[in-house]
């Protein structure tokens, strides 16, 4: 088996999208940032979402790929490309690896800039916790985490309500900062921390 269907066999998960063809530069800049904020993965290029290999028409989707990882992606992503010949057709593997600058951003939409992360085999913008642990997670100086009072009254919360020590968990930050008698802002920091710390016991 060509090890182009081998990937191909696998289907679009957590570490791998398919992409038909690449017209704008800023949306594939989404994909690029997702899994360099999350565990890496691999974009195929001339590939249908239902697995059928069409192939990229010419080199331009290998300048589109460059410009969204070096100019939409802040601050630029590495990636390492690839042309596979299957048949007449060529398709562009592009990999990407989790990134120790994360957390990059990416053009939304609407025209601003957001965190994106891979989830399942979608792309979809970080929430205010899941930014503030990549922040805190590859900032170049350590982070110190104390458990002062407000830490503590965190602590309780999460025990009462048995809440894990997740990025990707719903927390309800308003409630439990209300509660703790801290800001939204101090809390979600504090939640991240706490969620290294644990981590890293």
């Amino acid at each position: 088996m060509h090890p182009l269907e081998k990937m191909i066999a696998e289907g679009e998960h957590l570490h791998q999208d398919f992409k038909y063809f690449l017209s704008d530069a800023k949306k594939i800049a989404r994909s690029v940032a997702a899994f360099a904020n999350t565990e890496g993965g691999r974009l195929l290029i001339g590939v249908k979402d239902n697995g059928k290999i069409v192939g990229i028409k010419n080199d331009e989707d290998i300048h589109l790929i460059e410009a969204a990882a070096q100019v939409f992606c802040s601050p630029a992503v590495d990636y390492e490309p690839k042309i596979w010949e299957y048949g007449t057709k060529r398709v562009l593997e592009v990999d990407i690896a989790p990134s120790p600058a994360a957390p990059h951003t990416a053009p939304t939409e609407n025209g601003g800039r957001a965190v994106f992360i891979r989830k399942a085999d979608e792309n979809k913008v970080a929430s205010a916790v899941e930014t503030c642990y990549l922040q805190l997670k590859f900032s170049p100086e350590p982070v110190n985490v104390s458990i002062g009072r407000p830490q503590q009254r965190i602590l309780d919360y999460f025990a009462a309500h048995e809440l894990p020590f997740e990025p990707g968990y719903p927390y309800d930050t308003a409630a439990i900062a209300a509660t703790c008698l801290m800001s939204e802002k101090d809390c979600i920091e504090s939640i991240c921390k706490l969620i290294l710390l644990d981590e890293n016991v």
